[in-house]
């Protein structure tokens, strides 16, 4: 089947993964032929860091699209940011500062890994009374929900969804990590998977050599709800909870 990776860091020389658009190239080609077509680039935001502003970011972005486009035309590319919560960003959601996922309303946002889920919760709370509907990006590593499902399922019931990385399923029985990944899987509680690839060597856009256990534990339905159905929906600001 056909993938789409819904978060990476593939657009070059914008934050701290791909350097160079030889690099960046090397990420598309090898994407393509994993069987990836569709592809939105979330370069990082956080408040009094970024290199670049969005009007900037997106001149990029549209460059870099035309360039991969030319040799890869029937792959998809969007555009978004990964955003760290921090305060202010509310308000720069408002102001339109953050470029939101294909400009909808579905923002990815990340945390420390030290944050309280106290903290999550009412990032939650916070980005959703501001008319917005937050993506968790790569769920599986932060510390306050760790073996803690219930809080897991708090998240889902107040409509947050919620971002695997997809190599994060990847390890044994002895792996506890591997192990908690693998529960959210089984249970159905991730929406989307994505790379967060930001090179070509330890974090490379690699996705077929973890579909299989995907497939294999939850079945095709889910691998194509996960990659393609959900996905499809976001990027057309349509509502995904059933």
């Amino acid at each position: 089947m056909e993938y789409f990776d819904i978060h990476c860091h593939i657009l070059p020389g914008v934050d701290d993964g791909a350097q160079t658009k030889e690099e960046s190239l090397s990420m598309i080609d090898l994407s393509y032929n994993e069987g990836t077509r569709d592809i939105i680039f979330t370069p990082h935001y956080m408040r009094g860091k970024n290199k670049y502003t969005r009007e900037e970011l997106r001149q990029r972005y549209e460059e870099f699209k035309k360039e991969v486009q030319e040799k890869y035309p029937d792959l998809r590319l969007y555009f978004g940011n990964e955003v760290l919560y921090e305060e202010g960003i509310i308000q720069d959601l408002k102001d339109g500062k953050i470029q939101t996922m294909n400009d909808t309303k579905y923002v990815l946002v990340e945390f420390n890994i030290r944050t309280s889920y106290s903290q999550i919760f009412e990032a939650m709370q916070k980005i959703e009374n501001a008319r917005f509907r937050p993506i968790i990006a790569h769920v599986e590593r932060y510390r306050c929900l760790f073996k803690h499902i219930e809080r897991i399922e708090e998240l889902i019931r107040m409509e947050v969804l919620l971002q695997m990385n997809i190599s994060s399923v990847y390890g044994g029985i002895l792996d506890e990590n591997a192990r908690w990944c693998k529960k959210l899987v089984r249970e159905g509680h991730i929406s989307f998977f994505g790379t967060d690839a930001h090179d070509m060597e330890e974090r490379a856009p690699y996705i077929n050599d973890y579909v299989a256990w995907i497939e294999k534990k939850c079945g095709l339905d889910y691998l194509e709800k996960t990659f393609r159905d959900n996905p499809q929906k976001m990027i057309e600001n349509k509502y995904i909870f059933d």
